[in-house]
């Protein structure tokens, strides 16, 4: 008697798939030397493809510049510290990362004029007029997204988590949702790489 099928179709479940951004070409190579124990001498291959969700212009200007430091040979894995990039901000007098405060400087040289209310003058006049699209997008980054154009959030050029510094110069405006989704996968595809191996990035057309 044949047995019954208890899951979808092959086709089914594939149809519903999250599509990944990024993957290590050389996976199975790092999974292995994990297994038995053993660091692998080569470096890490990382693959970014875009995804149809993503805001394209930013995730092309992104795989460029991991393409170019890895050709440069300034990528390796770096450990995980949440808490590394926080830093006393003045304006709050708290302990904030560096990620809110350029945020925030950015709404604020974006706003600041203290003549005009932000919904007076016109676009040649008050900045936030000139900047609206930029400054909703700024605070709606703040919270939660969920699709591309929905907010923007500030990205480390170099990612810390290969390696890049935490400073403001390595930092600019990106599309949150492409942003968080990236850094999310290349997280995944990194997790069975050790510490302080080489990589390099690929970008698929």
């Amino acid at each position: 008697m044949p047995r019954k099928r208890t899951t979808p179709p092959r086709q089914t479940q594939a149809k519903g798939a999250r599509i990944v951004s990024a993957y290590l070409e050389n996976a199975d190579v790092f999974r292995t030397a994990k297994a038995a124990g053993t660091k692998p001498s080569g470096p890490a291959v990382l693959v970014l493809k875009n995804r149809p969700d993503f805001d394209k212009r930013d995730f092309d200007r992104k795989a460029r510049d991991l393409v170019r430091l890895g050709q440069q040979g300034r990528l390796k894995k770096a450990p995980s510290d949440r808490d590394s990039n926080k830093v006393w901000d003045p304006a709050t007098k708290k302990r904030r990362t560096r990620t809110n405060i350029y945020r925030d400087r950015m709404i604020r040289n974006l706003t600041k004029d203290g003549r005009l209310t932000k919904d007076k003058g016109t676009a040649a006049t008050n900045k936030y007029l000139a900047n609206k699209t930029v400054v909703d997008r700024l605070y709606a980054g703040k919270g939660p997204v969920n699709a591309r154009g929905q907010g923007y959030d500030p990205d480390h050029i170099h990612e810390l988590q290969m390696d890049g510094t935490d400073t403001y110069d390595n930092l600019r405006p990106m599309d949150a949702h492409t942003n968080r989704q990236l850094g999310s996968d290349i997280s995944v595809a990194l997790r069975d790489v050790p510490d302080g191996t080489p990589i390099i990035v690929k970008v698929l057309p």
